[in-house]
């Protein structure tokens, strides 16, 4: 619920934007996010429960914006190490994996390089597991402890980001208001 919070003030700080939290299937938005703290296996059982995987991919069909924020980026591939029985969202093709270094979770600041107009620099990780997918779907990658990993990634009108934008600070309010200004003024 504190992952709900922080975007949620986030994005309603940009431009009188309001948002709800939905857990039941609803009417289609402009702009779905896609929150997530914990383990793969038991988000993807919850959705399912709640009947909100069909939702999401009403969104995706037509043509909205989703964006998936830290375990909500890894429940847009397919599967997980993490919980190799549970089929994720399948909105990108690849998988999750555990990242390689001793010291996980990746917590912390790091340095976000992205390849298009969002912004580069610095924002907030706490991840033990990173997205392994076709580089043309990659939109930033990030290096912790010697392996460089998808940070961000991109496929039609999903995006997700690996980092919590909304716990980093200034950089993380313009790349949400970007988001926000992509998703609801298409050019």
């Amino acid at each position: 619920m504190n992952l709900y919070r922080g975007i949620k003030r986030a994005v309603e700080s940009y431009q009188n934007i309001t948002i709800e939290l939905v857990d039941r299937e609803n009417e289609l938005y402009d702009l779905l996010f896609i929150p997530g703290v914990g383990n793969f296996g038991e988000s993807i059982r919850r959705l399912r429960q709640s009947k909100l995987i069909g939702f999401v991919r009403k969104h995706y069909e037509d043509g909205r914006k989703i964006v998936g924020v830290c375990l909500g980026m890894q429940l847009l591939f397919s599967r997980s190490e993490e919980a190799p029985e549970a089929e994720g969202l399948s909105l990108i093709e690849g998988e999750i994996i555990r990242l390689k270094s001793r010291r996980v979770p990746h917590m912390g600041w790091n340095e976000v390089a992205f390849k298009d107009t969002y912004p580069s620099g610095y924002y907030y990780f706490v991840h033990s597991f990173r997205a392994l997918c076709n580089e043309v779907h990659v939109l930033a990658t990030t290096e912790y402890d010697g392996e460089i990993f998808p940070s961000a990634v991109r496929k039609d009108n999903v995006l997700g980001f690996q980092f919590h934008p909304e716990k980093s600070s200034k950089i993380g309010k313009r790349l949400i208001q970007k988001v926000v200004e992509c998703a609801l003024y298409p050019q």
